[in-house]
């Protein structure tokens, strides 16, 4: 079985690049910030709110020890920037003015505000919460960057995406609000790559693609949480049918795929849905 390995400095690719990657603090996006920071890559990390600051604090001097010796490290910077308030995008843009020139070459849409509801219990206020979370922030946070021109050539936008979305999970209700906004980053991916990629109009930011990683059952906060009931359904019918075995993913996992989208390699991958879920669902 594969182990999570001690944090280590990386090829630096993507030294001189700047990220900002959302949901910073903690398991999928915290690994995420890591991958990208041995790189050599500037990470701007949001949190919900003030107190999880220090969090992307801990990010940081892990990163600093990393780079001890090395005359110019990358920075890390976090920001209190919740996608439940509609200021979240213009408190990045600000971040972004007062940390890092106004410049950004990666975005990874990371942060979720899921709600479990199953038919017959939702209240339409839960649904304008996820819509505004979780599709109208990450819309926003889009518009904004490239309203004030922030992106620059052969940027990267990634939307973590779920494979529920594209898959039935018998013994998991309550998942509908959940799967609508993960296909909708699916959708605006895909419009994204259309309209960014290569446009007259958007010239500072040709070459620029977007896709959308499709996140299996991986090992997070929100799933050390869950039930155990709940934990044995996922593990007979998710977890059983994977390709490449009977475990859950870890957040590495998903971040070393991410890594790959953000990175140079990638440059002919735009407008596509790439799975990270050892096989549960298999995507053409």
């Amino acid at each position: 079985m594969w182990e999570v390995q001690a944090p280590r400095l990386r090829e630096q690719d993507l030294a001189g690049k700047v990220a900002v990657v959302t949901g910073a603090t903690r398991g999928i996006g915290r690994a995420i910030a890591l991958q990208l920071a041995t790189r050599g890559c500037s990470v701007l990390g949001t949190c919900s709110g003030p107190d999880s600051l220090i969090l992307i604090d801990s990010l940081a001097h892990t990163v600093s020890k990393l780079y001890s010796g090395h005359t110019s490290p990358p920075k890390v910077v976090g920001v209190a920037a919740n996608i439940t308030q509609t200021d979240c995008a213009q408190k990045i843009v600000q971040a972004l003015e007062k940390n890092f020139d106004g410049h950004v070459d990666i975005l990874v849409n990371n942060a979720a505000h899921p709600i479990r509801a199953k038919i017959g219990q939702i209240e339409p206020q839960m649904v304008t919460d996820v819509m505004m979370a979780n599709v109208q922030t990450p819309t926003m946070i889009v518009n904004e960057l490239v309203k004030k021109k922030m992106f620059r050539t052969s940027s990267r936008i990634v939307n973590i995406g779920s494979d529920s979305a594209r898959a039935s999970i018998p013994g998991l209700p309550g998942r509908s609000l959940y799967t609508t906004f993960k296909s909708a980053l699916e959708g605006l991916a895909r419009a994204w790559a259309d309209e960014l990629g290569a446009n007259p109009e958007l010239e500072f930011m040709k070459g620029t693609t977007a896709n959308t990683v499709a996140v299996g059952f991986t090992e997070t906060d929100m799933v050390s949480k869950m039930s155990p009931p709940m934990r044995e359904a996922v593990n007979q019918n998710v977890l059983a049918k994977q390709s490449l075995g009977p475990r859950a993913a870890l957040p590495e996992d998903i971040a070393d795929v991410v890594g790959f989208l953000c990175g140079p390699d990638s440059r002919w991958v735009t407008g596509s849905v790439v799975s990270a879920d050892g096989g549960m669902v298999k995507i053409m």
